[in-house]
């Protein structure tokens, strides 16, 4: 006796579908997840070049002045009215960020209250991060080395969790 089959039956064309369905899923999901890697990745290189950016012009500001001299325009001392004094910034503890000043090609130090100036500038150092913050504070003996900590955070699109970089550097008189 042989029977001739014409066709699928339909558990097997469902059986099928639920397979495909399964692997197209998995295959989009695992997508998905490498794509969310990657944009945290990419921010997180975003967040780290403003605060070595930072952690540059810090230095660079302490390398244009001299250490701690009373006569002079120095770093701890400031001594003009362009120039704080970085240790007024150290006690009591007080945030700011620099920015490069093109007309001048100087650097300058904007405290981060009450201006926004130190926001805008890690939007623009880095867009893709989108809303921004940035802050440097002092800690640390003056007269042996001031410790800089670079902080910049932000809360990446579809999240409730800030994701935070720090870089800390030591400056000291002896370049």
């Amino acid at each position: 006796m042989s029977t001739t089959r014409r066709g699928d039956t339909l558990i097997e064309v469902l059986f099928a579908f639920a397979i495909l369905g399964a692997i197209v899923g998995v295959t989009f999901s695992g997508a998905l997840s490498g794509y969310k890697s990657v944009l945290a990745a990419q921010n997180h290189t975003q967040a780290t070049f403003v605060a070595q950016y930072q952690a540059d012009a810090l230095k660079t500001y302490r390398d244009s002045l001299e250490w701690n001299d009373p006569t002079a325009y120095s770093f701890l001392t400031g001594n003009s009215p362009s120039l704080p004094a970085m240790s007024s910034y150290i006690t009591p503890p007080k945030a700011f960020c620099m920015e490069h000043q093109i007309s001048t090609n100087s650097w300058k130090v904007i405290p981060t209250a009450p201006t926004d100036t130190c926001i805008i500038l890690a939007q623009t150092l880095a867009p893709q991060l989108g809303p921004a913050t940035l802050a440097i504070t002092l800690t640390g003996a003056a007269t042996t080395g001031v410790y800089a900590s670079i902080k910049v955070t932000w809360r990446p699109r579809n999240s409730n969790i800030d994701q935070t970089v720090t870089n800390t550097i030591l400056l000291t008189k002896d370049r």
